[in-house]
């Protein structure tokens, strides 16, 4: 685990940050389905009338995941999951967005993951904000998006959680806890649409692609 930090750490040091250049849409889906970091989701869902087609490859889990925002704060989805050690699955999920009045940089994710509960049925809160970057990393990072929140099911009843460090408009360094593991990687978006990802889920590598379209 401290390679893993180490190889996060150097490429974030290694990338240019492009503070004047406005940060490009980063939404992606998780190995799961819902919008998120790599399996953690977030507070954040899709817009309205967007839909996003996502494709995750690991060692003994591949899935293909479609998601789309149904209306404003409204974010649905289904999940193909392709596994090694068990039979397939199709699994659904959705999840709604709050807002707190007076907290705009506030945001609350209420969801759950295998609505039909052909593998686990899980529930989760959310809560998604920025924090303040720490004055010696001000250098490399230009903005911190902190997520905590609880989750049961596929995450062990447990408190679960991640971090984004912007590197520049197209770059992140992700680092997430889903309850057992410390997952780590990278996020690469491309332009309004394509998202690429790659890093270490469950100590295995992994790679995952998503392309984002308006209906």
């Amino acid at each position: 685990m401290r390679r893993l930090l180490m190889i996060v750490a150097g490429v974030a040091c290694a990338l240019p940050v492009l503070a004047q250049t406005p940060t490009l849409p980063s939404r992606m889906g998780t190995v799961y389905g819902p919008t998120g970091l790599f399996s953690v989701p977030t507070a954040d869902v899709l817009s309205a009338r967007k839909f996003q087609i996502g494709t995750h490859f690991g060692r003994d889990l591949s899935t293909v995941a479609l998601n789309a925002g149904i209306a404003n704060f409204v974010e649905v989805g289904v999940a193909y999951l392709d596994r090694d050690n068990a039979d397939n699955r199709t699994i659904a999920s959705a999840k709604v967005q709050f807002i707190p009045t007076g907290f705009e940089n506030l945001k609350i994710g209420v969801g759950v993951i295998d609505v039909a509960k052909a593998v686990e049925r899980t529930g989760y809160l959310m809560l998604s904000t920025r924090a303040k970057v720490p004055p010696e990393a001000e250098d490399t990072v230009s903005q911190i998006i902190l997520h905590a929140g609880y989750g049961t099911g596929l995450f062990r009843e447990k408190i679960i959680g991640g971090a984004e460090g912007v590197l520049d408009p197209k770059w992140r360094v992700i680092l997430e806890y889903d309850g057992d593991n410390l997952n780590g990687g990278l996020r690469y978006s491309h332009d309004e649409y394509l998202r690429l990802q790659a890093g270490v889920w469950r100590n295995q590598l992994f790679f995952s692609a998503g392309y984002t379209l308006e209906f």
